[in-house]
Order: structure tokens, then C-alpha cells, then sequence
């Protein structure tokens, strides 16, 4: 992860912050282009407004149709937009990650214990990481590399991944390797320029064989 807690901890110092409430962004006591921080609350962008970088303890964050904001840091909460929303950054500990449609992520989204869905005609600049969380993407542009631990990676329709597909070993604490294999399934549709990694075991589910052909083994007694 690109933040620690205690990093994005630290974001609620330097920006407006709030406690125990509901922040709406786009309203009079709270204006579009700033930075917001809350603990215990939630944090919710009007339709067509944009925010800078909003961080959030123990708090959801929901944006709306056609809105945005910069950096989004959220430990302990769900991150929830509409159609057509844009952001630069996505940093999440223990939350979900979903959309409607036609996301534009600018640079990366990652989460630790979350799962990640990329809805269609959706476009992630960066890479897509996740530690124990689930990976799904329908019709979707990544940029750079899908990673994870111990999650579910799920491609299909036209998604197009122009790095790899890694499959982690555990190097720090936020995860263990699992006892069961995580599913990794991808659509005859899906196009990956990459390889496809394997640092641990997975069940592979790719219906097309120039994919298959892709798949590099990389851990120590691999059949």
C-alpha cells in the first residue's frame, strides 16, 4: 500500500475535519475544490461537484454522478460513486470499493481487506491492487498491473489489461497466504499484454488458450 494507517491517519490533520456527522460536499457549509476529513462520519459528493482530497475514518464516502475528487483515503469505510466519476487516487484499509459506470481512476486504486468493482466502460491509469479483497471488471481499461493476495480476479467483456496479472507471495503483515486457492477467471473477450504470475497457487479458469499460454509458475512445488 502506498499509505499506511498511520499516513493516512495523519491526512486528518491537515485538512477540514469533522466528527460524528455527515459531510456533503457542494453545499454552502461545505464547498466544492477543498479538502475534507472526518472520523466517525460519513463523507458524500453532490452530483457534478468536485472535491480535492478527502480522507475518512470509520466513515463511508459516496460520490455522485459526475463528480469527483483527488485523493480518496478511507480506513474503515466503503467508497461508493455513481456514473461517470472521476478521481486521482483510491487508498482504502478494510472497505469496498464500487461504481456505476464509466469510472476514470487517473493513477491507482488500492485496498488491503476490500473488494474491488470496476463496472463497464471504466478506466483505472495505475495499477489495481488488493491484499485478501475480490477483483472484478466488466468492459474495463487497466492501464498497469492487477495484484493481489488471496483474492478473486474476474475479467470479462472487452477489459483490457496492458500490464500483468500477479498473484502475490505474503511479504509483510497485512495478509497471510490463504489455505485455499483464490479463482483467477477470464473471459475468451479479455485482452492481457502482460503474463499472468503466479507466486502462489491459483485455479485458473481461462477460456482462451493464447492466455493460458501466458501463465507463468513462480512458487516452489508447482506441478
Amino acid at each position: 500500500m502506498k499509505k499506511s494507517i498511520i499516513a493516512s491517519a495523519a491526512m486528518l490533520l491537515s485538512a477540514s475535519l469533522l466528527t460524528g456527522c455527515v459531510i456533503h460536499i457542494g453545499d454552502a457549509s461545505a464547498l466544492e475544490g477543498s479538502d475534507f476529513s472526518s472520523i466517525l462520519g460519513n463523507i458524500d459528493i453532490a452530483e457534478g461537484k468536485h472535491a480535492g482530497d478527502i480522507s475518512s475514518v470509520n466513515g463511508n464516502v459516496e460520490i455522485s454522478d459526475h463528480a469527483g475528487a483527488d485523493e480518496v483515503s478511507i480506513v474503515n469505510g466503503n467508497l461508493e460513486m455513481g456514473s461517470h466519476v472521476s478521481v486521482r487516487n483510491i487508498d482504502i484499509v478494510n472497505g469496498d470499493v464500487s461504481a456505476t459506470s464509466h469510472l476514470n481512476v487517473l493513477k491507482s486504486l488500492e485496498t488491503v481487506n476490500g473488494d474491488v468493482t470496476l463496472p463497464t466502460q471504466s478506466t483505472i491509469g495505475g495499477s489495481v491492487e488488493t491484499v485478501n479483497g475480490d477483483i472484478t471488471a466488466v468492459d474495463t481499461t487497466i492501464e498497469k498491473h492487477i495484484k493481489t493476495l488471496n483474492g478473486d480476479i474476474t475479467l470479462s467483456g472487452s477489459s483490457h489489461v496492458l500490464g500483468d496479472i500477479v498473484y502475490k507471495e505474503s511479504e509483510s503483515s497485512w495478509g497471510n497466504k490463504s489455505d485455499n486457492k483464490p479463482t483467477l477467471s477470464i473471459s475468451a473477450s479479455v485482452t492481457v499484454d502482460g503474463s499472468i504470475i503466479l507466486h502462489r497457487p491459483v485455479n485458473l479458469d481461462i477460456e482462451s488458450d493464447e492466455l493460458k499460454q501466458k501463465v507463468v509458475v513462480s512458487y516452489g512445488g508447482a506441478q
